[in-house]
């Protein structure tokens, strides 16, 4: 027998959660109530609805394409600096734009540096409590996420609230404030080398990381020096050369695709195609939110504890979404459409948990656990193109088509396809 250290799989895990959440409260909260909180300033500045969407559309730019150096950063500095720079960012974007009075200034503070934060912030996050966890990461993550749940259901409130008695400037300025409180979060984020508990272990199981390493560092002997080889070796851009990880990263972000689609046409579907009013609609939206956020709470513990694969529970929660949104296009009664949404935010949720988990099961699967960071922005790039294109084609499909319904029948396509990619992968996995 020998002994060896291993993450807590607890212990000061849990404080790790914590911190994230309150980070994730504070700030991963806050992209929900762009609109309520910028949309009546932008119409005075005279920007119409295509400038709101600039907005957003460049600062998702920057929020997925940061993951080109989010993985370096964090590799470089850690999570816990990486998370204190993000919140630092987010809250003086915010404290930017409370001055800001031309559009090109809203652009540069909210879309490029609070994009960035956030970035920063959703990679660091992960990161920290999948170094913590094993087999309650989970949970774990579904815990954190919640957080970013709460934000949704109790930011806009305030936002509301504060716009009443501040307007925009100090409303801004306040909110950028609590952003900072994302700092505190980021503290309680200390290494897992800090609190790693010894394992007893059979002998022959520890030969093989040994082997690992041993083979790693003669490959790492033969690499050249080169600066574009260190870069490379930075950047883990090795990766890219397994077809898997393509086939992985490529259905994660035309599932992230369909999903953004949705969050942004789901409101006009309901008025304009379902007729409702908007406290109905209003309605529909919050019992989706809730049963997302109870599921974030719930099912990953027991997912955890059933031992299901995460990428597998993602794809089963994909399917259902298909089924739900496919319902839900052809729904007009309102008691109808509440119970689709119901049913449509446990699903939601599921597959928002299980997205970095995926990434992160497939790094320990093939052994490249040192690439996550990396692999977490590489992810984050192809979900940044493939909204960029896809996003954009299905917004000119619902002007073509003038069909809420064959949108919500269009992103199901993206769905679908990513359930035929991994369905062959696993097809042709178990064939070999």
């Amino acid at each position: 027998m020998v002994s060896n250290k291993v993450p807590p799989d607890g212990g000061y895990g849990w404080m790790i959660v914590i911190g994230c959440a309150i980070i994730n409260v504070f700030n991963q909260s806050l992209i929900s109530v762009f609109g309520l909180m910028f949309g009546d300033y932008l119409t005075a500045m005279g920007e119409n609805a295509f400038g709101a969407a600039l907005v957003m559309n460049v600062c998702n730019i920057s929020l997925n394409f940061s993951g080109l150096i989010t993985g370096p950063i964090i590799k470089k500095f850690k999570t816990r600096k990486a998370s204190i720079l993000g919140s630092l960012l987010t809250g003086v974007a915010l404290a930017t734009c409370a001055y800001a009075t031309q559009m090109w200034q809203i652009l540069l503070s909210y879309s490029v540096a609070f994009g960035f934060g956030l970035g920063l912030i959703q990679s660091s996050t992960f990161v920290a409590i999948n170094s913590y966890f094993r087999n309650n990461k989970g949970k774990a993550v579904g815990l954190a996420l919640a957080g970013t749940g709460i934000g949704q259901i109790l930011m806009p409130l305030l936002v509301q609230y504060l716009l009443d008695i501040f307007s925009f400037r100090g409303t801004t300025l306040i909110i950028g404030g609590l952003a900072f409180n994302g700092v505190v979060g980021a503290a309680l984020l200390q290494p897992v080398e800090w609190h790693m508990r010894v394992q007893m272990n059979d002998e022959f199981d520890e030969r093989i990381p040994l082997l690992d390493n041993a083979k790693t560092s003669s490959n790492t002997s033969k690499k050249s020096d080169s600066g574009w080889s260190k870069l490379a070796a930075l950047m883990d851009v090795a990766i890219l050369k397994r077809v898997s990880f393509l086939n992985l990263v490529i259905g994660l972000g035309l599932a992230y695709t369909a999903s953004t689609s949705f969050s942004l046409f789901f409101p006009y579907f309901l008025q304009k195609t379902a007729n409702l009013d908007m406290f109905q609609a209003a309605n529909c939206m919050s019992i989706l939110s809730t049963t997302d956020l109870l599921t974030r709470i719930t099912v990953p513990a027991f997912v955890d504890k059933m031992k299901f694969s995460h990428r597998n529970t993602f794809l089963m929660a994909g399917l259902c979404l298909v089924i739900a949104r496919s319902i839900m296009a052809e729904m007009r009664n309102i008691v109808a459409l509440m119970v689709t949404s119901a049913f449509y935010g446990i699903f939601r949720s599921i597959t928002i948990v299980n997205q970095n988990l995926t990434i992160a099961e497939y790094c320990s699967e093939k052994g490249l656990e040192s690439m996550l960071p990396n692999a977490l922005g590489f992810n984050m790039i192809a979900k940044g193109i493939l909204v960029l294109s896809l996003g954009q084609l299905l917004g000119w499909f619902v002007d073509y088509t003038g069909s809420y319904s064959l949108n919500l029948h269009a992103q199901n396509l993206l769905l679908v396809s990513t359930c035929v990619l991994w369905l062959c992968e696993l097809y042709f996995k178990y064939k070999d």
